[in-house]
């Protein structure tokens, strides 16, 4: 397999016949008024056929207008005669020069712009572009490309990036000032030795070597060359390291600072105590924040830590902490659906009149910040809310974080939303770090009263009782040095000196105990907020959403969790020693990255190892010309894009995708794609001084895939890439595979079909701000995120035409979301927007829903609405609920 980037740049890959597609719009430079031209012709007759040819080639070059620039010289004439003479040399206008070629005695022709004078150095680069014989069907003319390519490198010939090969008949690309003049010649036969070719012609495969495959060759005016990227090499040492990881460590500040990481075990991690034991006796001063399945949450006391810890045995890799993506943007006064009107369309206010409202139900709201909320308990929120801030465990001093400038109060909206539909539910609202992805399952299991501490806090009662037991062994020591300098009353200074230092020791005991007192005091509240205050909650809703970092296509731990717990168990003759706890509501937020996600098929019909976007016979747009180059804009907040990205924008673009284990090896964690993420940059756009097509890198992802999740049967991989956008203009992405190495034995080669899906984050914004998308290929059926890809939650999307569905890129028949809600709403002053918003509203309904004693976990499709519709209660469901009045009866 021919891997065009690696090897030679990135080749447009033009799958489709012409007649199926759209030509791209290609903007190119004017040529000069005339060009330099250099004719090779064969004329093979005896001398009075040749003269005849001669003479009728001299008339059509003339006609076209040539001018030889040999006409004067005294032995021009004898060049009629000559049967060894095949050149003409002069200039004509660029507008004919390509007609030159439909004379057939013309075997191929090299024009350069006039004037234009080549480097005095013979290894200087000069750009040049090619044009193929093309009369091949498009399978044999994609191998004469390739073999074209591969040929000229003989000749110092170096591909373009990203350009379009006209269906495989253009060449693009850059070659030494000295292998210039060769283009005009047979290629077959160069470079040549002193009296053979260097590689002999019945050697070339074919069709390269049945006839000669360049008909013309363009010198293009191109000065600056851009220098070839290279990569920045990665330490051994750090390839289990993650991208941004590796980043933060080259900056020496990190050595000796705190840092919270992520921990990828190779499996899934049950026995706590023993990883606590060995994070306090190898690492200390780090402790454990939180356990999802095989990924746990550490608080390492020095960045230097990070280095033997990726060492240890069991271990997959060490990443930082992946953020949720907020799902609700505040987008200012602007007009939307009011609540009430949200309410109405939703026959919602009918249980408002048959008075279910949401009493005696508790219903937990998951977001990264409510602030302000405080104000508003009584007014815009339920008088019974509770807030709960679970980043208060995650510092030793038990501290809450600060709240995220860019963050701050994004949940609030959600919490208005959710009582403007539930009006007298008792209301939790949970802020935790959007990092700390393993906080939903400690909701999850406060919530159901499986815990009364969560693995932070029993991180934190472990510190407490050591700063406790030290505090007393210093204490004790204090107050028998007090007792020993008090035992001398005698006036020496020494007796004095000693009593006066046991005395102010003694003393300093005094604020130190009364700081650990207090930290008491918060940890005793704190523990009883969480476990009172969550414990019985009938339905869970979150407006977060991880992108990635998670296994998606609901195979994570989490999402196992939500299935088994949303699932009711069967009824039991015997009586059981534990109550029945009912199936878990989880209300969850479909994804909010619309045209930022793409997922599908890797798709290789050419087998050149670049992933087209889309399939065969599809008609590309506009501006582009390759399916393997997705172009990439700017949203704006109205949903406008743009074609071109700001400078100084950071991006980090994660591709995941799953394959199966391969049971002859089944430790391996080398996967069969191991997928690079490549950004290229439109040099000129307009085509005012280069080709439109013409495309410089400025950035790849490096290092080996890191497993995220291993089971006997499948890996799940990921492969990151930030970058910063040095320079406003329009960039696209390419996903290449690297080259499988031919096996030993046919029997030995893997097949494996594997599902990409990209997400690109803009870094750095809220979420109202401008972010990047897919601008040439989008997928709208490439999965809504976690944990609203598990099919035990109540997923919720909005109603606005760019949302995501579809369970996962490799579970395209899941229906997700499971409702969709309103898009907008107008929340007193102010409006907000996005699946978050949506989800709110669902999880306000599903709360009135429990209250009316709706059977199952998904309480919403238990009214009998379908799957995939907006939310609207049927009427043939409320004709045959009774009033809370008559229930009471």
């Amino acid at each position: 397999m021919t891997h065009a980037l690696s090897r030679f740049g990135l080749a447009s890959v033009a799958l489709l016949c012409a007649t199926a597609l759209a030509p791209a719009q290609i903007k190119e430079p004017p040529r000069t008024e005339k060009v330099k031209l250099e004719v090779r012709y064969r004329i093979r007759a005896d001398r009075d056929e040749r003269v005849r040819q001669y003479l009728d080639l001299q008339k059509f070059l003339t006609k076209l207008g040539f001018e030889d620039a040999r006409k004067n010289d005294p032995d021009y004439d004898l060049e009629i005669l000559d049967p060894g003479a095949e050149r003409f040399t002069g200039t004509i206008p660029s507008a004919k020069v390509l007609e030159v070629l439909n004379n057939p005695r013309v075997q191929n022709i090299l024009f350069a712009p006039d004037g234009f004078v080549l480097p005095a150095e013979g290894d200087k680069p000069v750009a040049i572009k090619l044009g193929l014989r093309s009369d091949y069907t498009h399978s044999i003319q994609e191998q004469l490309h390739r073999q074209t390519v591969a040929h000229l490198a003989n000749l110092g010939f170096v591909e373009a990036l990203g350009y379009d090969t006209r269906d495989y008949t253009l060449v693009r690309g850059a070659i030494s000032a000295k292998s210039v003049p060769l283009l005009v010649r047979d290629l077959r036969y160069e470079p040549s030795g002193w009296f053979v070719p260097l590689v002999r012609t019945e050697q070339l495969p074919s069709p390269l070597r049945d006839r000669n495959p360049v008909r013309w060759a363009e010198v293009l005016p191109v000065t600056e060359f851009a220098a070839p990227f290279a990569p920045t090499p990665v330490v051994p040492a750090q390839l289990r390291y993650s991208t941004d990881l590796r980043a933060l460590a080259i900056n020496p500040a990190t050595k000796d600072a705190p840092i919270r990481v992520e921990v990828i075990f190779q499996d899934r991690v049950t026995d706590f105590d023993a990883l606590k034991t060995l994070f306090e006796g190898r690492y200390s001063g780090s402790s454990i924040d939180g356990i999802i399945g095989n990924i746990v949450h550490v608080r390492l006391h020095r960045g230097a830590y990070i280095e033997p810890l990726s060492q240890e045995p069991g271990i997959l890799g060490v990443r930082l902490p992946r953020q949720g993506a907020e799902t609700i943007a505040n987008t200012g006064t602007g007009k939307s659906t009011t609540a009430a009107e949200a309410i109405k369309a939703a026959r919602i206010d009918e249980l408002h009149k048959l008075g279910y409202t949401g009493a005696g139900v508790k219903i937990v709201l998951i977001g990264s910040d409510f602030t302000g909320a405080d104000k508003l308990i009584g007014t815009e929120l339920p008088k019974r809310t509770k807030i709960i801030d679970l980043t208060t465990e995650l510092s030793p001093d038990l501290f809450p974080f600060k709240a995220d400038p860019l963050r701050q109060g994004a949940g609030l909206a959600a919490a208005k939303a959710l009582a403007a539909v539930a009006l007298d539910v008792e209301l939790v609202l949970v802020r935790i770090d959007p990092g700390c992805f393993f906080h939903l399952n400690s909701v999850i299991r406060l919530s159901r009263g499986d815990i009364q501490y969560t693995e932070a806090l029993l991180v934190r009662l472990s510190e407490l009782s050591n700063r406790t037991n030290m505090f007393d062994a210093d204490r004790a020591k204090a107050v028998a040095t007090y007792k020993s300098a008090y035992s001398d009353l005698s006036d020496n200074e020494v007796a004095l000196a000693a009593r006066k230092k046991a005395k102010a020791d003694l003393e300093a005991f005094i604020p130190k105990e009364k700081e650990l007192l207090a930290l008491t005091n918060r940890f005793n509240a704190y523990q009883k907020d969480i476990t009172t205050g969550l414990a019985g909650a009938q339905v869970i809703v979150n407006t977060l959403v991880w992108e990635s970092g998670y296994p998606l296509d609901a195979i994570s731990e989490f999402a196992g969790i939500v299935d088994r717990l949303a699932t009711d168990l069967p009824p039991r003759i015997v009586k059981p020693l534990t109550p029945h706890k009912p199936p878990l509501v989880w209300v969850q937020a479909a994804s909010a990255a619309g045209a930022s996600v793409w997922g599908g098929p890797f798709l290789d019909a050419n087998r050149d190892g670049l992933m087209e976007f889309v399939p065969p016979k599809t008609k590309l747009p506009a501006d582009n010309w390759s399916p393997s180059l997705n172009f990439l804009g700017t949203r704006a907040a109205d949903g406008a894009v743009a074609p071109d990205l700001a400078a100084g924008t950071k991006l980090r673009l994660v591709v995941q995708w799953r394959e199966p284990a391969d049971p002859s090896f089944p430790e391996t964690d080398i996967p069969v794609h191991p997928l690079t993420l490549r950004v290229l940059r439109q040099i000129d756009p307009n085509g005012e001084k280069r080709s439109s097509d013409e495309m410089a890198e400025d950035a790849r992802s490096v290092s080996v895939p890191n497993v995220i999740y291993r089971t006997p049967t499948f890996l799940v991989f990921e492969q990151m890439l930030e970058f910063t956008v040095p320079a406003a203009g329009r960039y696209a992405l390419a996903l290449e595979s690297a080259a499988v190495p031919e096996p030993l034995l046919p029997a030995l080669r893997r097949e494996v079909e594997v599902f990409p899906r990209i997400v690109i984050e803009t870094l750095g914004t809220k979420a109202s701000d401008p972010k990047a998308v897919f601008r040439s290929y989008t997928a709208p059926t490439a999965g809504v995120g976690t944990p609203g890809d598990a099919l035990g939650a109540i997923t919720v999307g909005s109603d606005a035409p760019d949302a995501l569905v579809g369970g996962g890129t490799g579970l395209t028949l899941r229906g997700k979301p499971d409702v969709l809600g309103p898009n907008s709403l107008t929340l007193g002053a102010q409006s907000a927007s996005g699946p978050g918003i949506a989800t709110a509203f669902a999880g306000g309904t599903a709360a009135l829903l429990v209250q009316a004693r709706t059977a199952g976990p998904n309480v919403i499709a238990a009214t009998g609405l379908e799957p995939g519709k907006k939310l609207e209660i049927p009427e043939k469901w409320l004709k045959v609920v009774p009033s809370i009045a008559r229930r009471r009866e």
